[in-house]
C-alpha cells in the first residue's frame, strides 16, 4: 500500500515537472516572439529599431523621443560654419592650380586658347555651388539607401510588425519527450532567448555606430567634395568619400536582407519542430545556430557593403 502511494506520488510529481517544462518552453518562445515584435515594430513614431535607425533619414534621427533635438541640426551648423570655409579654401587652391596647369599646357601662352578660361569659370561656378550645398547633396545621396531599406523591409518582412505570431511552439510537439529531454530543450530555449537578446544588442551597436559614422562623414563633406574639382590625384579623395557614404547608406539594406533570411530560417525550423516530435533537440540546436550566425552576419554588414562599393 505504501509503495503504491509513493509510486503514484512520484508519477504525479513527474507529470507536474513535464507540464512545467512544457509551459516553460512555450513561455520562452512567446517571450522571444514578443521581444522581436516589439523591437522591430515598423509603425511610425514607435521608437523601435526599424523606425529610428533603418527607415528614417538622418535629418529626423533623435535617438529616442520624437520631440527631441535632432543630431542633424548640430552637424549642419558645424558643417556650414566651420568646415565650409575650409572647403572653400581648398577649392580655391585647387582651382588656381588648375588654371596654372591649363595655361602651362598651352606652351607658356604661345598657344593660348580663350576657351580654357570659360571652362575654368564653369568649373569654378560648379565648385562654388557644390561647396555651398554640399551638406544637402551628401544627405540626398544617403536618402537613396534609406528608401531602399524602407522598401526592402516592407517586401521581405511585411508592413506593421516584424514577427507577430510566427514563433509559436505547439505543446503537442513536446508530448513525446521524456523529462530529461524536456529539460534539455528548455535549457536550449533559454540560450536561444539569451541569443536573441545578444542579437538585438549587436543590431543596436551596428546601427548606432553606422548612424554616428554617417554624421561624421556629413560633417566633413565640404572638404572631400572640394577635391572632386581636381583633375589629378586629389579627386580620388572625393570619390572614395562618396563610396564610403553609399556603403554606409546601403549597409542598412544588407541588415534588412539578413533579417529576412533569419525570419525564413527561424520560421521553417519552428514549423518542422511543431509538425513532428522527432528531432526536437536537433531543431532547437539549429535555432541556436541560426541566431549565432545572424549575430556574426549583422556585425559584418559594414565590411560587406564596403566591399560591394569598393570603398577603402
Amino acid at each position: 500500500m505504501n509503495i503504491g502511494v509513493i509510486s503514484d506520488a512520484i508519477d504525479a510529481l513527474e507529470d507536474w515537472c513535464v507540464d512545467l517544462f512544457k509551459d516553460g518552453i512555450k513561455s520562452q518562445f512567446d517571450g522571444i516572439s514578443k521581444l522581436l515584435t516589439d523591437t522591430f515594430t515598423q509603425t511610425t513614431g514607435s521608437g523601435g529599431l526599424v523606425s529610428n535607425f533603418i527607415t528614417k533619414h538622418p535629418a529626423y534621427f533623435t535617438g529616442g523621443a520624437a520631440s527631441g533635438r535632432t543630431v542633424w541640426t548640430t552637424i549642419e551648423t558645424l558643417c556650414n560654419n566651420v568646415v565650409v570655409p575650409i572647403g572653400g579654401f581648398i577649392l580655391t587652391v585647387i582651382l588656381l592650380n588648375e588654371l596654372c596647369q591649363m595655361v602651362l599646357r598651352g606652351n607658356n601662352f604661345k598657344d593660348f586658347d580663350d576657351s580654357i578660361i570659360i571652362k575654368w569659370l564653369i568649373k569654378a561656378l560648379c565648385g562654388v555651388i557644390i561647396i555651398s550645398n554640399t551638406y544637402y547633396i551628401a544627405s540626398a545621396l544617403f536618402s537613396f539607401g534609406t528608401n531602399v531599406c524602407s522598401n526592402g523591409l516592407t517586401t521581405l518582412l511585411g508592413s506593421g510588425k516584424y514577427l507577430s505570431t510566427a514563433l509559436k511552439i505547439d505543446t503537442a510537439a513536446l508530448s513525446g519527450l521524456s523529462l530529461g529531454e524536456l529539460m534539455t530543450v528548455w535549457f536550449i530555449s533559454l540560450i536561444v532567448h539569451l541569443g536573441i537578446l545578444i542579437l538585438i544588442v549587436a543590431i543596436v551597436i551596428t546601427l548606432a555606430s553606422r548612424i554616428i559614422e554617417v554624421f561624421m562623414y556629413l560633417s566633413i563633406a565640404p572638404i572631400p567634395m572640394a577635391t572632386m574639382m581636381d583633375s589629378g590625384e586629389w579627386a580620388s579623395i572625393g570619390k572614395n568619400w562618396i563610396k564610403q557614404l553609399l556603403a554606409l547608406s546601403f549597409q542598412g539594406f544588407f541588415i534588412v536582407v539578413a533579417l529576412g533570411i533569419f525570419k525564413t530560417l527561424f520560421n521553417n525550423a519552428i514549423t518542422t519542430l511543431n509538425s513532428s516530435t522527432d528531432g526536437v533537440i536537433l531543431q532547437m540546436g539549429m535555432l541556436l545556430g541560426y541566431t549565432a550566425a545572424l549575430i556574426f552576419t549583422i556585425l559584418r554588414t559594414g565590411s560587406i557593403s564596403k566591399s560591394v562599393f569598393n570603398a577603402r
